[in-house]
């Protein structure tokens, strides 16, 4: 590791307790935080460079200052210490996670109203998922993730969706499969669950910040699978949760329910606040667009008179048979 390397990394470290970078400034007596910003950017340009200096030592004291750090402490490597707060912190989650399956209220899925059930079984993972789109926002899991299930709640709650979701997977390899895995079978849920998509919105969108981040989710629920996925996470890491494994899940979500989804983090330096409020916006763009719409009046919201992927299949045969014909 460079001393470059060793900065940007200590460097990282102190915004993240600080808050932001515009807090971090503060705190070091800055009015803005146009020096700090510069200043990461020179690290992370200069990270390979062997011969650079890295944070020069007045300003490093600063920081370490600012921060109530020992002198010397960007001159540390911290690694094994951040590793034993991920692993304090995914604990926590984990016993925080366990404390609220074993508090919640029983959970009822109702018999009426857009609600589904769905099992599927591979040498990977066994889930069951239930759901319904008129709910009020009532969830229960389990599925050995934690960190994903705190996203899940977000859906439910935000999208007034009830969702219960039990997964065995084989974790002992990692979670990749049970994330993904998740994300097919909320997908065929929706799409069962929404049926012809007669008299709804069908198209949705939501802001939602927190704190200094903000994300946009846009939803067209028009029965082609799309997925356009714009996350720039600060952090590969969310304690143990791999944050590529997200993009893994809405693909799941997309191909299976036959909807168009735009997903676009604006702002954030912290990785949960991003993908918190990713998920968020995604529940209240799918309560948008899932909703019904009074002055449709039943009807289906599209010119072609149906939404749904067998239009698709029906369109690109008739097609290939008017091909045929010519010839």
């Amino acid at each position: 590791m460079t001393i470059t390397q060793l900065h940007l990394a200590n460097f990282l470290q102190l915004v993240e307790e600080a808050g932001s970078l515009t807090k971090l400034a503060r705190k070091c007596g800055y009015d803005n935080a146009a020096s700090l910003s510069q200043l990461k950017r020179r690290l992370e340009e200069q990270a390979e460079d062997e011969k650079a200096r890295g944070i020069r030592p007045s300003l490093a004291a600063k920081l370490e200052a600012g921060m109530h750090k020992r002198k010397g402490w960007l001159n540390r490597d911290h690694s094994k210490d951040r590793e034993k707060a991920a692993a304090a912190e995914a604990a926590r989650q984990e016993r925080a996670a366990q404390a609220a399956a074993a508090a919640a209220p029983a959970f009822h899925m109702p018999a009426e109203g857009r609600a589904v059930s769905i099992t599927r079984n591979t040498s990977e993972t066994q889930i069951t998922l239930s759901l319904n789109l008129d709910g009020t926002g009532q969830y229960r899991f389990d599925t050995g993730v934690p960190f994903l299930e705190h996203m899940l709640a977000q859906v439910a709650r935000h999208g007034m969706i009830d969702l219960d979701i039990t997964c065995k997977g084989d974790l002992h390899i990692d979670d990749h499969h049970t994330v993904e895995d998740i994300g097919i079978v909320l997908g065929q849920a929706l799409k069962q669950a929404l049926g012809s998509k007669a008299g709804i919105r069908r198209y949705g969108h939501a802001y939602v910040p927190l704190d200094e981040a903000l994300s946009r989710v846009v939803i067209d629920l028009s029965g082609r699978p799309g997925l356009v996925y714009n996350i720039d996470f600060t952090r590969a890491l969310i304690g143990r949760f791999d944050v590529d494994l997200f993009e893994e899940f809405f693909h799941g979500v997309v191909n299976h329910s036959m909807m168009t989804l735009h997903i676009d983090n604006l702002s954030g330096h912290n990785a949960h606040h991003q993908a918190e409020t990713v998920f968020k916006a995604f529940g209240r763009a799918l309560r948008m667009a899932a909703e019904y719409d009074p002055r449709m009046a039943g009807q289906t919201p599209s010119t072609k008179g149906t939404l749904s992927d067998e239009s698709v299949a029906v369109e690109v045969t008739v097609e290939k048979e008017e091909a045929q014909s010519e010839e």
